[in-house]
């Protein structure tokens, strides 16, 4: 039993012992620190968030049948690359094939009416016929040859012949959205599907409401994607939606890149919102303690070590952060005793 007592009594002088050499140490720590002059520097203001590529609501064309019809058949996929006059869809389309017979007709009557007309021209030049003949001959022929030509611009327009309807694409760009189905019945104000030009992208990121608000256009952007490790993107703010989404309260900003060769429609980035500069006071990183969840460091004032709260801004390169709560030419110190690492 004596020797149980003995043996938690040194056990005692070795922890009492050890206790007295922490509380020497930090004492020695206050005593004689090492001090660093608080600074004021510009540091950028900015935001981090994700984003996406998108087509530019100017990039987007949409694409109509020229002609009432039936979808005979949709030749394309989203995503598909396509290029200028590249057969979208086919739409049967049964007044073309009225059109077809209406120029077959009118062919036959204007070599008629040629005829006729140059007969006419004969007969006026020997003095069988009034020039009013002529004339009236004359106009009927050219009524006849326009209607045909009108005939043959609208059978060019509707892309064919025999009924059947070619839907081609006017510019180069990937299949952004199918929005019809084979066999639906559609007219020319139907969108049966649109084309996204890769050149005309923008990428949208998601910025809580109460950030929003410090974003203004030509705010430089700076992106990056792990699908390119090291390569970093720029471009600026187009707008900023006047839309709050209600479930996440965030709203859409619209950045458009300086560079889209690397970009799919769909990418998600990293984005970085610089928001201009403000002034912050710069300590060294170990100056900052952590505890119960603010941030203090110590200031000396008098020779006296004083435990300061501070607002954490953010870290900067250099192994420094940015503070709010302390003024130009105070002295911190760099290495306090840590009660919890940040």
């Amino acid at each position: 039993m004596n020797r149980i007592a003995l043996l938690l009594l040194a056990l005692a002088l070795v922890q009492s012992c050890h206790t007295s050499q922490e509380e020497k140490e930090q004492k020695q720590v206050l005593q004689n620190p090492k001090t660093v002059e608080v600074k004021y520097e510009d540091i950028p203001s900015l935001i981090e968030v994700t984003g996406f590529v998108e087509p530019d609501k100017d990039g987007i064309v949409k694409i109509s049948p020229r002609v009432q019809g039936v979808i005979q058949s949709i030749n394309v996929n989203v995503g598909d690359r396509v290029g200028v006059g590249e057969v979208l869809a086919v739409v049967k389309a049964p007044d073309i094939t009225d059109i077809y017979a209406q120029k077959i007709s009118l062919t036959a009557q204007l070599a008629n009416a040629e005829r006729l007309y140059k007969l006419k021209e004969e007969l006026y030049s020997i003095g069988a016929i009034p020039k009013s003949e002529v004339m009236d001959a004359e106009t009927n022929y050219k009524v006849l040859k326009a209607q045909l030509q009108g005939l043959e611009e609208k059978l060019k327009l509707l892309g064919g012949k025999g009924g059947i309807s070619e839907v081609r694409s006017p510019v180069s760009g990937i299949v952004y959205q199918i929005k019809a189905h084979v066999g639906d019945s559609v007219d020319t104000s139907t969108e049966i599907l649109s084309i996204a030009r890769p050149s005309r992208v923008l990428i949208s990121a998601l910025v809580q409401d109460k950030d929003a608000s410090k974003i203004r256009v030509g705010d430089r952007v700076e992106f990056s994607i792990s699908t390119f490790p090291g390569k970093k993107y720029t471009g600026k703010v187009k707008y900023v939606s006047d839309v709050v989404d209600p479930e996440t309260r965030t709203v859409k900003v619209y950045i458009a890149p300086d560079n889209v060769e690397d970009f799919r429609i769909n990418m998600f980035f990293n984005v970085r919102i610089y928001m201009g500069k403000a002034k912050y006071a710069v300590i060294p990183e170990s100056a900052i303690l952590y505890k119960d969840g603010k941030f203090y460091v110590y200031v000396l004032e008098n020779n006296k070590p004083i435990l300061k709260e501070v607002s954490f801004i953010k870290k900067l390169e250099g192994k420094r952060v940015a503070v709010i709560g302390l003024e130009e030419g105070q002295r911190v110190i760099t290495a306090p005793m840590l009660e919890e690492k940040p």
